[in-house]
């Protein structure tokens, strides 16, 4: 009798252990070479997009690895493509990094797309820039196309690449202990269309305020999920930014399912991006 009260107790410990495991972000199945349609955004993983207009692409806050279970992150297979610049990132124009926290950068990842894709360009904070010379062993070959951007919070700082124009955003990091994190939000100009990625910003107007984006015509904004979550938060977004279509990103994989249905029933008109390699297009 006591051998079978330890077998099955044994058992129900085996079985909360694989119950708690942390859950992978669903991919979705599809021909990953496949040509990438117009006006298309992909997502990539946690807060990062691929987002094609015409024959322009952007990849922001893509470029990073597995970290920690709480966020998604590209699959090897999808990694494998991303960092060799292989088809369809075989023709990436603009690399962009909100900042350096490891869910939305890797410096090696961003050396070896730039290795590997010898048009693209990398323009992001000073931060973010001694992060790669310090930990991509072939920096020297590549740092011709790495451009600084100055932070300074609540200033922009105008930069144009390939006919893509991009307001780099001096915003400030959410929560105290990141007061020191270069955080950049991104006012992107690509295909006659308008779309904003806010990165880790603090959720409060003073941090936006400075920049009047609720009067920039904003067609899509990549908002973290938690501003769609109250309606504080929904009425910064609405006061702030005035987007015409939102898109709720790093959501964790353990609480898609669960953040996905509080969207529906707080921001209906919100998209969540929850599956790796789900695309939108405009």
């Amino acid at each position: 009798m006591r051998s079978l009260i330890k077998i099955l107790a044994l058992v129900s410990i085996l079985a909360t252990c694989v119950c708690s495991q942390p859950k992978k972000a669903e991919v979705v199945k599809q021909n990953e070479t496949k040509e990438i349609a117009d006006f298309t955004i992909r997502y990539i993983a946690n807060q990062g997009v691929l987002i094609r207009a015409g024959d322009r692409q952007i990849l922001i806050d893509s470029l990073h690895r597995e970290y920690k279970p709480a966020y998604a992150f590209p699959p090897a297979d999808l990694q494998n493509l991303l960092e060799n610049a292989q088809k369809p990132y075989d023709k990436i124009d603009l690399l962009l990094a909100s900042h350096i926290h490891l869910d939305h950068f890797h410096a090696e990842s961003i050396g070896l797309h730039l290795k590997n894709n010898p048009s693209a360009i990398f323009a992001s904070s000073e931060q973010a820039i001694a992060e790669i010379a310090k930990n991509f062993a072939d920096y020297e070959k590549i740092k011709a196309r790495i451009k600084p951007v100055a932070y300074e919070w609540k200033k922009p700082v105008e930069y144009n690449q390939a006919g893509i124009k991009v307001r780099f955003l001096g915003l400030r990091h959410a929560n105290a202990q990141f007061v020191g994190i270069q955080n950049f939000g991104h006012l992107i100009e690509i295909g006659g269309k308008r779309l904003l990625h806010i990165g880790d910003a603090d959720m409060t107007a003073e941090n936006f305020s400075a920049f009047n984006l609720a009067k920039e015509n904003i067609d899509v904004a990549f908002i973290p999920y938690w501003f769609l979550l109250s309606e504080n938060g929904r009425k910064l977004v609405r006061e702030q930014f005035n987007p015409k279509q939102i898109i709720a990103v790093h959501i964790s994989p353990d609480e898609a399912e669960k953040i996905a249905e509080q969207l529906r029933k707080e921001s209906p008109e919100t998209v969540p991006f929850t599956r790796i390699l789900e695309e939108r297009s405009f």
